[in-house]
């Protein structure tokens, strides 16, 4: 039996200590070949239209009263941890806030997410220049959002979409539009069309949120009824029926914050935070392509009014909404 000095003993032990993670490696070899590298988080730049900051919120569906997280400075980074199919994003700062940003105020970086559709929508053509929404035809869709009742028509890459609101003081109309043409276009709510067609034929003007700003009802959020497609654009099938059956689901591109649906009065005098008409009403934009655009609009309301047609140009085309009051007995 050989015995070993102390000085080789503890040599012999460092060196034994020292190969163990080279074994370890070594055996773990495939393992470790087969293990990726977690990939980055894309990222997003901020924009901020007509603002100097854009605030972002703990909650997706931005429900009034909004949760403020923090706000983002224009042309600041942003990394996207979710988003792509609804309104909202989710998203961290640099200094590591999480929270949910309106995709409206993102605009992609080269390693951003494309937008993904569930299915590829089909698209409405156009006549004379006018789109018109009807029931079960090519590009249109129809769907229930927070209580609101939304006519949407894709035409030439452009998607928008519309609901009405009777709030017993003026009408509501929630407007948005999604440009995917490969071209900006223009947004322009100054000719943005109400008109009433029965009982009645005349125009119903639009309302400035300027006017609005100083009025000390809360009626501006009120909802009375909602209103639904006319029935001669949605042949003999009804609402029910039309809405299980969509043959091309769009996304919804209407922000829920916009409206405060209720059938009753009390609910806007319990919000505990004023609104800024100013700062959801549509905007005039030009619209660059891969972007979306929401905002509301007020009209002046006829007590009679049953049929309306509500027409949205935009680009080169004007998306015609027929809607529908049920009769005043």
């Amino acid at each position: 039996m050989v015995r070993m000095a102390p000085k080789h003993l503890v040599l012999s032990s460092a060196l034994l200590l020292a190969a163990l993670p080279a074994l370890a490696n070594n055996g773990n070899n495939e393992e470790a070949r087969n293990v990726a590298p977690s990939a980055a988080a894309p990222t997003a730049i901020v924009k901020c239209p007509g603002v100097t900051s854009i605030p972002f919120t703990s909650d997706a569906e931005q429900a009034l009263p909004l949760r403020v997280v923090g706000s983002l400075t224009c042309g600041e980074t942003v990394a996207i941890l979710a988003g792509g199919e609804g309104y909202t994003s989710e998203i961290r700062t640099k200094d590591g806030q999480e929270g949910y940003v309106a995709q409206m105020y993102l605009a992609a970086t080269e390693n951003a997410p494309a937008r993904q559709q569930k299915t590829q929508l089909s698209s409405a053509k156009p006549v004379n220049g006018v789109v018109r929404w009807s029931a079960g035809q090519p590009g249109c869709d129809e769907f229930i959002s927070h209580g609101r009742h939304v006519e949407s028509v894709t035409a030439n890459g452009i998607t928008v979409q519309v609901s009405v609101q009777d709030s017993g003081w003026k009408y509501r109309a929630n407007v948005a539009v999604s440009n995917q043409s490969g071209e900006r276009v223009d947004v322009l709510p100054g000719i943005v069309t109400l008109d009433e067609l029965a009982p009645n034929m005349k125009t119903l003007y639009a309302v400035s949120p300027e006017k609005l700003e100083h009025t000390t009802t809360h009626q501006v959020l009120w909802t009375l009824v909602d209103a639904v497609p006319s029935p001669s654009a949605v042949a003999n099938y009804s609402n029910a029926d039309r809405l299980a059956n969509r043959a091309s689901e769009a996304p919804d591109y209407l922000s829920p914050h916009f409206v405060l649906t209720s059938s009753t009065h009390h609910v806007a005098f319990e919000r505990t935070e004023p609104v800024d008409v100013q700062s959801i009403a549509l905007k005039t934009s030009g619209l660059p392509s891969g972007q979306i655009t929401a905002g509301v609009m007020w009209f002046e309301r006829d007590n009679n009014a049953h049929e309306l047609s509500m027409r949205v140009p935009v680009g080169n085309m004007v998306f015609d909404f027929p809607f529908s009051f049920e009769q005043k007995k």
